[in-house]
């Protein structure tokens, strides 16, 4: 088998690839490289997920990587924090002073240090690769992987089994679609596209968050629940299908365990005890329970932003 051509790097040609940044929609990129400097990024038309189109962040790839007042050396703080005061340094002066002080703490207690960091990247080297070989060698502390979802996995695998959900092209099928916990426009931005779809052929989007985000500004209603409280929100929604009769008693009865445990839980949280809780006014929790509850089909888009307080596992179930 012959192997792939390389191109001229004096030609003009496009580079097929994925983008590495730790958001829900892993899009596929096409970037143009000119004389062996990448001058674009799009999304690649063919990927029915991507559609063609990127992020701002993203799309504003190369424009960033090749700016004037990209940030090219190390900068040592000088002043007191929050001072703003900076001067440049070499690399050989900022590994060194930082090895110096890592290798102070090391001698002490080498499990003093602790590497607290997630993906910005999810790239081979840049994502967990190198990092992990460099802190296992020192000795560092152990860090639970991941800081940014590791709850609401959890809860989700105390209750679904697996770490899954419904297929997003699903959401366009939908009349009600309530966006919980996350800036869709921000950073699930092909989620987004079906949901304006949906939205065009008559759903209704709430959007609950305790921040008046893009995605809140965009959608119908907005829930603007105080910090994490979504667990009293979501019970109390429970409360009023539960006393109205809104349920699917079938698929309790096939699907579920624990139901009645949970009934008896979800009836301690009427509206009135989650309004006072979630700082929310009664009537549009009880407003969005009858709507979630009467009608066909409806959806929720679940994001990590509900998990990220305490109690974060038990709101997502």
């Amino acid at each position: 088998m012959l192997p792939t051509p390389v191109p001229d790097a004096s030609t003009t040609h496009q580079v097929r690839g994925a983008c590495p940044h730790d958001c829900p929609d892993t899009c596929a990129l096409l970037t143009t490289v000119e004389n062996g400097r990448a001058v674009r990024v799009q999304g690649n038309p063919a990927h029915a997920q991507t559609g063609g189109v990127l992020c701002a962040k993203v799309s504003k790839y190369a424009e960033r990587t090749h700016h004037a007042e990209r940030i090219l050396t190390p900068l040592k703080r000088t002043g007191p924090k929050g001072s703003g005061q900076f001067t440049p340094v070499s690399w050989d002066e900022a590994l060194g002073d930082i090895a110096a002080r890592l290798a102070h703490i090391a001698a002490r207690d080498p499990q003093a240090i602790q590497p607290y960091s997630y993906a910005g990247t999810m790239g081979l080297v840049q994502g967990e690769s190198m990092d992990r070989r460099f802190f296992h060698r020192l000795g560092a502390s152990l860090l639970a992987r991941t800081i940014c979802a590791t709850a609401g996995g959890e809860g989700l695998v105390h209750t679904l089994g697996a770490k899954v959900g419904m297929k997003v092209e699903f959401f366009a099928e939908a009349q009600l679609i309530l966006i919980w916990g996350s800036n869709s426009i921000g950073s699930n931005l092909h989620f987004w596209r079906i949901a304006q779809q949906a939205k065009r052929d008559g759903a209704r989007l709430v959007c609950i968050d305790p921040r008046k985000s893009e995605t809140a500004e965009k959608c119908h209603e907005h829930l603007q629940l105080r910090p994490g409280t979504d667990a009293a929100l979501a019970l109390a929604l429970m409360h009023e299908l539960i006393v109205h009769d809104w349920l699917d008693h079938d698929y309790l009865a096939r699907h579920t365990l624990g139901w009645e445990q949970l009934r008896e839980r979800a009836l301690q949280w009427p509206p009135e005890r989650a309004a006072e809780v979630c700082g929310l006014p009664v009537e549009q929790i009880r407003r969005l329970a009858h709507d979630y509850g009467t009608t066909r089909p409806a959806a929720i888009r679940l994001n990590y932003g509900v998990q990220r307080a305490h109690g974060g596992a038990n709101a997502v179930r």
